[in-house]
């Protein structure tokens, strides 16, 4: 499967954002301190600097890690905190990317170590790649989506990163040599010279091979030129190797004590179409571009896709021009959307008789009884920390188009603003047209406010609840916000199902029941068993329809605790979080409340090394096999926004759940 970044890469050219270390030194970051440092100090300004390029216009957004490695950070005395610097450098950056809510891809900075290998220096090859390893691990297990080494001067010290690279992960691979105004680097290689990089690499060749950093605008193109040309002269064509081109705003002066770029926004932005058609798909800025850089260049690649034959192969991958961002407009697929959708309601009259199931709730029921092949599939999303949802219903639009039944949708879990789950599921359903599931917390409403959402969620089609008490605030990032709580989960199930007996809590009647089906959640690995035992039993005495699991990696969790428990009376439905590499594994085991992963499981996940993701989704897919004669479907969650893996998961399950529907009896 082609990675997202490189199919993008494929069907329009990229645009890179500008300088973070610029932006944040303008803001006040002091250059006698470490910049990466600011990923844990002042979050708030690295990701408000990503938003920035986000917002004019950048494709790819890089990490504030570029001197992220143990050589660099000793200079600071900051080398023992390689790992947590660059695990926040990502996460940092993704938060930006879902508040600004632009699909974006996020790219590992990794710049020199600043060390000279023997004999000019004393530092060893080892040394080098180990420092190289420590960083891009971290990188990866933040959630990058690519690599870009860069401002390399040293094509020996550039293959050990890109050898790394490849060590570590299947990621795209982007490696970027820094030439000056004369044309060469500080160590004195030339553009023709950096051919040597690409033969000594053989297989381990980087997906993007260019220039940044070095000069400005007119000296990097000059070099591109050089570049491209004796690349393609070796025979390395556009299958092989691509080019970026991401030059400095001019070169610095220094001003009133500050430093300043002479390039103005503009002049960059003219060199766009000529570096496009000079090989270019990957275009952007270094040193001295702000955000106002980014989006002047914006404008002038919008305007060059425009004109050119390549706008017909533009996708959803495109960002909208920045002034004016089009509407997302999704087309929904007759006949798949469920009858919960709002498209279908009629003035409010479509309550169930009393006593009948709503919809979803029948259908899982008849799937337990009659055993009739029907596997239902759920994809969690979580709403955007933005109000910006294109990247959501894109990723919504994919989930719809592999066969999934639905997409679940948090509330703002972790206790982490987002997206209310109601405007989020609307938007979903109006806009993609599949099924979705909303989970719907006491934590943020009082009585009044629960049935009032409640009798919203009816109104606008949303007829399919998990009801949660939800994380308290203290776990999230408003630590002293006020948690309500009126009622736990199970005082919510009893309150829905009230009002689908037609009456609110006080006995007051709402007119025309609600037709809402009821889930609730079920940690099946709970470490205190007795108490899950006995919640399970009050949440199905209070009317829950069916029931939702914590992910589970292995069949014992879940027959471990229903051999406590005895027959279900209600179906249920297995949570899956398809594991991506042994670093992922470690952190969910060691880390996140709820989740236990065998040992056995941790082990394979470890053997797999960079096959980690594609063993994660063979280990899923097998856990379902072996579960489905236990549960009626499964909900399914991504980590780090892989959706296309998810797909990929959901298609093969659809799959088999039509072959056995098809099976003669």
């Amino acid at each position: 499967m082609t990675h997202p970044f490189l199919q993008a890469l494929k069907e329009r050219p990229l645009l890179v954002d500008g300088a973070t270390g610029t932006l944040l030194y303008s803001r006040g970051a002091s250059t006698e301190a470490s910049f990466e440092h600011l990923n844990l100090t002042r979050q708030d300004l690295v990701q408000q600097a990503h938003i920035d390029y986000i917002n004019a216009g950048a494709d790819v957004i890089e990490t504030n890690s570029f001197s992220g490695n143990r050589l660099r950070l000793a200079n600071f005395g900051l080398e023992e905190q390689v790992w947590k610097l660059n695990v926040w450098a990502a996460k940092v950056a993704r938060n930006a990317r879902e508040v600004a809510g632009q699909p974006v891809f996020v790219a590992g900075s990794v710049g020199p170590t600043g060390k000279l290998l023997s004999p000019l220096g004393d530092v060893t090859e080892e040394e080098i790649a180990n420092a190289y390893q420590e960083q891009m691990e971290a990188l990866l297990a933040g959630g990058v989506d690519l690599f870009m080494i860069e401002t390399m001067s040293s094509l020996e010290e550039t293959a050990i990163a890109v050898r790394m690279a490849r060590k570590v992960s299947q990621l795209p691979v982007v490696a970027q040599l820094s030439f000056s105004v004369e044309g060469h680097t500080f160590l004195g290689v030339t553009p023709e010279d950096a051919v040597r990089l690409l033969l000594e690499l053989g297989d381990d060749l980087p997906d993007v091979f260019g220039i940044n950093c070095g000069a400005g605008p007119g000296p990097v193109f000059d070099s591109l030129i050089r570049l491209s040309a004796a690349v393609r002269a070796k025979g390395y064509g556009e299958d092989k190797i691509t080019f970026s081109c991401l030059p400095n705003a001019g070169q610095p002066s220094l001003s009133g004590g500050r430093y300043t770029f002479m390039s103005r926004p503009n002049y960059c932005a003219s060199y766009v179409e000529p570096m496009v058609r000079s090989g270019a798909r990957l275009i952007g800025g270094c040193c001295g571009t702000t955000p106002e850089h980014i989006k002047a260049m914006r404008a002038a690649l919008d305007r060059y896709i425009q004109s050119s034959k390549q706008a017909s192969s533009a996708t959803l991958t495109d960002l909208p021009a920045v002034e004016v961002p089009p509407a997302v407009s999704i087309i929904a697929k007759s006949g798949k959307s469920d009858s919960s959708h709002s498209n279908n309601l009629k003035d409010g009259k479509e309550g169930k008789a009393k006593g009948e199931l709503p919809d979803l709730a029948m259908r899982l029921k008849e799937a337990k009884e009659k055993d009739n092949g029907d596997f239902y599939i759920s994809v969690e999303l979580d709403p955007p920390k933005g109000a910006v949802s294109k990247k959501l219903l894109q990723a919504a639009q994919l989930i719809y188009e592999a066969g999934a039944d639905a997409i679940n949708v948090g509330d703002s879990p972790m206790a982490r603003v987002r997206m209310s789950s109601l405007a989020t599921c609307q938007l979903i359903s109006q806009k993609v047209g599949i099924d979705t599931i909303i989970h719907f917390t006491t934590r943020d409403r009082n009585l009044m406010g629960i049935q009032a959402d409640l009798l919203g969620c009816q109104a606008l089609g949303i007829k399919n609840v998990i009801a949660l008490t939800g994380d308290p605030p203290a776990l999230g990032n408003y630590v002293h916000a006020t948690a309500v709580y009126d009622v736990d989960s199970v005082g919510l199930i009893k309150i829905i199902s009230q009002l689908n007996q037609g009456q609110d809590i006080a006995g007051n009647s709402i007119g025309s029941p609600t037709t809402l089906s009821i889930a609730c959640a079920l940690n099946p690995t709970h470490e205190n068993r007795q108490q899950e035992l006995e919640r399970l039993r009050k949440k199905i005495d209070a009317g829950a329809h069916f029931i939702m699991t914590q992910p589970i990696y292995q069949v014992t969790d879940l027959t471990d605790f229903l051999d406590q428990f005895g027959p279900l009376p209600i179906p249920i439905l297995v949570g899956i979080m398809p594991l991506h590499s042994f670093k992922h594994a470690e952190y969910l085991h060691n880390e996140v409340p709820g989740i236990s992963i065998p040992q056995e499981i941790r082990d394979a996940m470890e053997k797999a090394g960079d096959e980690g993701s594609q063993v994660g989704l063979e280990l899923a897919e097998k856990l379902l096999d072996e579960v489905k004669s236990l549960c009626q479907g499964t909900y399914l969650v991504p980590s780090f926004g892989r959706y296309e893996e998810m797909a990929t998961l959901v298609r093969r399950l659809k799959a088999k759940s039509k072959s056995k529907s098809a099976a003669p009896a």
